[in-house]
């Protein structure tokens, strides 16, 4: 079996700063020999009406992005402005891609956003109004169908290929801190991986999967989730193996990565065994 990834591209979502899972992610690819493109948000052409503030906010993060990834990853690594709740903004990436003549062998699903998180506080699922809800899976779950459908339409994405998205174990059970509107959104997000391995792996060989992960607080969407702490300690305890780290996430994701394996439409758990627990 092929354990190495030189000379295949891998597209890596979500990197935000240096304690981004995103990031520990990307490194093993680059380990492996892959070439990486990453994504951030940041301000593009696409971006109307904006308030000055709003723009601010998308140069500070775009720049925070770009410096992290160069200072990580390298000089080589190609990073590129992503909002994913623009559709012209991802179909000029695709077009970004086919024009450059890149094929994409791999892509890393890393993005999510639920706007009832607010200064450690989540909002009870009762008071979450529409716009909340559809927010959260735009961002959350929508936009891996969306990436993906880009890719498909301008034939960038090579047969053989593989996709990885994040979850959590919120998305199947209530868990015990407080997960409620994003858990509803990686619900959705599970459900299209399956639906989208069906009809890639039909087509294309193309797998699709998802990892749910141990709770993690060291990045910005962990430590933003309430109760997060407690449930960080409580899994470390009630695992059989304790909690994974980021490097036991990294390997599973490189290793769906790999060329030649035959796992699609799964949803595994790198949790250390949490998940078995009742």
């Amino acid at each position: 079996m092929n354990y190495s990834l030189k000379g295949r591209t891998v597209i890596i979502t979500g990197i935000t700063d240096s304690s981004s899972l995103a990031l520990v992610i990307a490194k093993e690819c680059k380990q492996l020999g892959a070439n990486l493109i990453c994504t951030g948000l940041g301000k593009t052409e696409f971006h109307q009406n904006l308030s000055e503030a709003g723009l601010s906010f998308l140069d500070r993060t775009y720049s925070d992005f770009t410096k992290t990834v160069k200072e990580e990853l390298g000089e080589d690594a190609i990073t590129f402005p992503l909002d994913v709740t623009i559709q012209a903004n991802i179909d000029s990436f695709a077009d970004f891609l086919h024009s450059n003549h890149i094929k994409v062998h791999s892509l890393l699903h890393s993005i999510a956003m639920d706007k009832t998180i607010r200064q450690g506080k989540v909002k009870p699922i009762m008071s979450i109004s529409r716009e909340e809800f559809m927010d959260a899976m735009n961002v959350s779950a929508f936009s891996l169908l969306a990436l993906t459908q880009s890719f498909y339409q301008r034939n960038v994405m090579v047969e053989g290929g593989s996709i990885v998205a994040l979850s959590y174990l919120g998305a199947e059970r209530v868990v015990s801190h407080p997960y409620k509107n994003i858990g509803v959104a990686k619900s959705a997000l599970e459900r299209l991986v399956k639906e989208m391995a069906m009809e890639l792996g039909k087509e294309k060989q193309i797998q699709v999967n998802a990892i749910r992960f141990s709770p993690y607080r060291a990045s910005k969407a962990g430590s933003a989730i309430e109760g997060l702490e407690q449930a960080e300690i409580n899994c470390e305890l009630l695992a059989p193996l304790g909690n994974a780290s980021a490097k036991d996430l990294a390997e599973e994701v490189a290793y769906l990565f790999r060329p030649g394996n035959r796992i699609t439409g799964e949803i595994r758990h790198v949790d250390g065994g949490y998940h078995i627990r009742g």
